[in-house]
């Protein structure tokens, strides 16, 4: 049975390691482009899983926290329990639940309900250590940040090489960061398994792989979030974070910590996360982290122990037989069934207040499409109008124009007729002269001229108005000549057009080009296109 509850206390932590800590190194390295590298990614789990078997494989490694935690005679169960239970609470109000300082609360607390925890001198070398990996991880970052960007901005290297030397010191930390953490939370599994060896390496290591599996969706998810959102930011900073993160995991896993008075510890990844990106911050004069977020992470490294020790305590006196600790057990129970059932009506309200502002954000917004879209038809259908109504008096005055070439036909071949039935003499002559000045008139389509004329000046008001403006020593038959020389009429039609002979025209085109102040190289389209 023993064994048994082993194996559950070591699924538990592993998955809860998983779950909290693992997204938070996995990001990182995702963030700084290191992730997308084959190597990394193949030797990831690889170097997880040689980072947590080593220490049990070594003869001479003693877990740092082995020797002030409690033999554990009856059960380890609770451990894991407690640690389960405390993350989950105190995830409630922070993301970053100090999950191995759960652990070791959990375990003091089982020690003190059977009798076996250890004393102030062996526990407060661990609390002053929680208290100054925070500090000298955020301190590493900012100097680190600080030192290369100083390098940087002293040397005029571009952009796309700086860029690669940062990914490639990246790929370098990567594999430090994750050996160096997972070594250094090896200790947790050393204590459950009250020792090394082989067998205690395997059992680990599938506890490990088991722990992964349980929550290997949400791992995956909660690091992309964390490296898309979160570290949304330059290659510097997120080098820094790394590198200072992967410091104090490899310092707080060495016996180095002791010569100050401190002690090797397992550190949580959530408390240095938010550790360094505080320092860079402050060098950076850039927020790169919520306030209220350090605050709560800060908050949750405090409680996550103290409650873990709390429930791992109940829970042993539970084992015991004592009433007592039944009793505070099933109150802290009933408590935290109704803090988790307040806090979640209160979610659904805010869930139910935030679909109702979303909804009536929608109606607006869709009203507001509505009125844009009815002016925008309005304005449409206005236009449609005008069209229609010039296309209705184009037709109106082509049918009158047929109606009137047939009058004037008839009437020329009454006069014709009239003037073949007349004797030679002046007075024919005289009737022949006035048939050939009315054909000559109206060859000339005076009329027809002036209304196309008059169209073109409604159709192009906007350029007449500025020719008029920059040219105002334009006479009326050269702003007429620019008119038909925008609309791309050749000389050929433009002498039709104005009754004059294709050698005028290009003698207006000299005079208009001179009066425009256009060179010989100067394309007079182009300048007339251009106005």
């Amino acid at each position: 049975m023993e064994f048994l509850y082993v194996i559950i206390s070591l699924v538990i932590v592993a998955g809860l390691l998983a779950w909290r800590d693992l997204p938070i190194i996995d990001g990182s390295i995702l963030a700084s482009g290191a992730g997308e590298r084959y190597g990394v990614r193949i030797l990831a789990p690889v170097i997880i899983l040689a980072g947590l078997s080593l220490p049990a494989i070594l003869p001479d490694y003693e877990s740092p926290i082995l020797s002030a935690v409690p033999a554990m005679a009856k059960s380890l169960l609770p451990v894991g329990i407690a640690t389960l239970v405390a993350v989950l609470t105190v995830f409630r109000f922070s993301r970053f639940p100090a999950a191995p300082f759960a652990f070791m609360g959990a375990l003091v607390g089982l020690g003190l309900a059977t009798g076996d925890a250890p004393g102030a001198k062996e526990i407060l070398p661990f609390i002053y250590s929680w208290l100054a990996a925070p500090l000298l991880c955020a301190l590493l970052a900012a100097g680190l940040y600080r030192i290369y960007s100083l390098r940087m901005r002293n040397r005029k290297t571009h952009m796309a090489v700086t860029e690669g030397r940062l990914l490639c010191a990246a790929t370098l930390t990567a594999p430090l960061l994750l050996a160096s953490a997972a070594y250094n939370n090896s200790s947790l599994f050393l204590c459950l398994l009250n020792g090394g060896g082989y067998v205690s390496t395997a059992i680990a290591a599938a506890c490990a792989l088991i722990g992964w599996f349980c929550v290997r969706n949400r791992t995956s998810r909660a690091a992309w979030n964390i490296a898309d959102y979160e570290l949304d930011t330059n290659s510097l900073t997120i080098l820094s974070l790394m590198l200072a993160m992967a410091l104090c995991f490899a310092l707080f896993s060495s016996p180095i910590p002791a010569m100050a008075g401190l002690a090797a510890t397992p550190l949580p990844a959530g408390t240095l996360y938010l550790a360094a990106l505080l320092g860079i911050s402050l060098v950076r004069k850039r927020a790169l982290a919520d306030g209220q977020e350090i605050l709560l992470g800060a908050v949750a490294a405090v409680i996550s122990p103290v409650l873990a020790l709390m429930i791992a305590y109940c829970l042993g006196m539970i084992l015991n037989g004592g009433l007592l600790g039944t009793a505070i057990v099933l109150g802290i129970a009933l408590l935290l069934s109704a803090l988790s059932f307040l806090r979640r009506r209160q979610n659904k309200r805010n869930i139910r207040k935030q679909l109702i502002r979303n909804r009536q954000e929608q109606v607006y917004s869709t009203q507001k499409a509505l009125s844009a879209l009815e002016v925008k038809a309005e304005m449409t259908e206005r236009d449609l109008r005008s069209k229609l109504d010039l296309k209705r008096k184009e037709l109106v005055d082509f049918a009158v124009g047929v109606s009137d070439q047939k009058e004037f036909m008839e009437n020329v071949y009454r006069e014709l007729a009239g003037v073949r039935a007349m004797e030679d003499g002046p007075a024919k002559d005289r009737a022949t002269d006035t048939l050939l000045g009315s054909l000559r008139e109206r060859m000339y389509f005076t009329r027809e001229m002036n209304d196309f004329y008059a169209r073109s000046e409604v159709l192009n008001e906007d350029f007449n108005m500025r020719l008029r403006e920059r040219f105002p020593n334009l006479t009326e038959n050269e702003r007429k000549l620019t008119n038909l020389l925008r609309q791309g009429f050749s000389s050929k039609y433009i002498a039709s057009l104005m009754n004059i002979t294709p050698k005028s025209a290009e003698i207006n085109r000299s005079r208009l080009r001179a009066k425009l102040g256009l060179k010989r190289s100067d394309n007079l389209i182009n300048f007339i296109k251009a106005i």
